[in-house]
């Protein structure tokens, strides 16, 4: 069995760091100046985890031939802006917190400014063994706040050391982690018992979201009416998920302006910023979701505090909980940090 690769503090620039990305199978398409890289690695044939920082780019992700056993990808936005697209979805898509891809589809990514993400490839045959061999699970998602910040606090951790797999805990390891990826995944998707033309809808609404989240004039309306359906009709597909499309809608931005500020201590224009960027009408309106939405976590956290968090019910952690997980991409003194 081929080992784990671990390259931690990659730090390249110009014609090595095309290079390395091709290596990788990601071919540069285009650069807003000097190609330059800051990465943590580790691959192996049964799992990826990764966090890079690039500057400004195009990149095309060459498929790869896709094997019962092989890896689906997933990609979560730290900092920065960042597109990816699959084969079927225009270049104009709006950036969501969470993306998933086969390693057989074609992918464009794009960087409009320096931006952080962090990078998960995990086992498709765990993937179908928790969801199911018939659920779509690729595109643009949302996930649970609270699980994503467990996830990245698990992914930090696991970075800051060379991942050996002769060491004894590392199938426990990777077990953990494929769960974590696993959860996240699912409460994007909040599988219920929605099924035939419902379900269809309730997974068209989930990428109409995704993708439009950022527009303050995009609302619950707009929503009915590009699905050409109800309001009713609207919630009542919502109905059986446990959810609303407002909350969900609320829920997308929130988890937008998060990624947009990152971790530390904002001040009121970097707040006015992140409402701005993730479709909120003003800093008002941000501040009132968040403050909402943190009264629900706490709600929930003292009704499930002997449980395992559900994927169906979305659990925010209390505003500032967390918010001190490593996910700053500023640089140390030898310009390799990406945490």
């Amino acid at each position: 069995m081929t080992g784990v690769i671990s390259e931690l503090d990659i730090a390249l620039r110009g014609e090595r760091a095309v290079d390395w990305l091709q290596s990788r199978g990601l071919q540069v398409v285009s650069a807003d100046g000097e190609v330059k890289i800051f990465a943590d690695l580790a691959t192996s044939p049964t799992i990826v985890i990764g966090r890079i920082w690039v500057t400004p780019m195009v990149v095309q992700i060459k498929p790869r031939p896709q094997e019962d056993n092989g890896l689906v990808f997933l990609s979560f936005a730290m900092r920065g802006t960042t597109r990816l697209n699959g084969q079927n979805e225009s270049e104009g898509s709006v950036p969501s917190p969470f993306y998933v891809h086969e390693s057989a589809e074609p992918m464009r990514i794009e960087s409009t400014d320096a931006s952080t993400r962090l990078l998960f490839g995990i086992r498709r045959s765990k993937i179908k063994a928790v969801l199911g061999t018939d659920l779509s699970y690729t595109g643009p998602r949302t996930p649970n706040a609270h699980l994503r910040k467990v996830l990245t606090s698990a992914a930090m951790a696991s970075l800051d050391g060379t991942i050996d797999e002769d060491n004894p805990g590392f199938h426990p390891w990777r077990t953990a982690i494929e769960n974590l990826v696993i959860a996240v995944l699912r409460s994007s998707i909040r599988e219920s018992t929605v099924a035939g033309p419902s379900k269809t809808l309730l997974m068209r609404a989930h990428r109409l979201i995704a993708e439009q989240a950022h527009d303050a004039n995009f609302s619950v309306v707009d929503l009915g009416q590009q699905l050409g359906i109800s309001q009713s009709h609207l919630h009542r597909v919502f109905r059986e998920t446990g959810t609303t499309p407002a909350r969900l809608l609320r829920e997308t931005r929130l988890a937008l302006a998060e990624d947009f500020l990152g971790t530390g201590d904002p001040t009121v224009q970097d707040l006015k910023a992140a409402a701005a960027y993730s479709g909120f009408r003003n800093l008002r309106m941000f501040r009132r979701a968040s403050a909402e939405d943190s009264g629900q976590a706490e709600a929930q956290d003292g009704a499930t505090a002997a449980q395992a968090p559900s994927e169906d019910s979305p659990e925010k952690a209390p505003e500032g909980a967390s918010e001190d997980a490593p996910e700053d991409a500023s640089e140390n003194a030898s310009g390799s940090a990406l945490v």
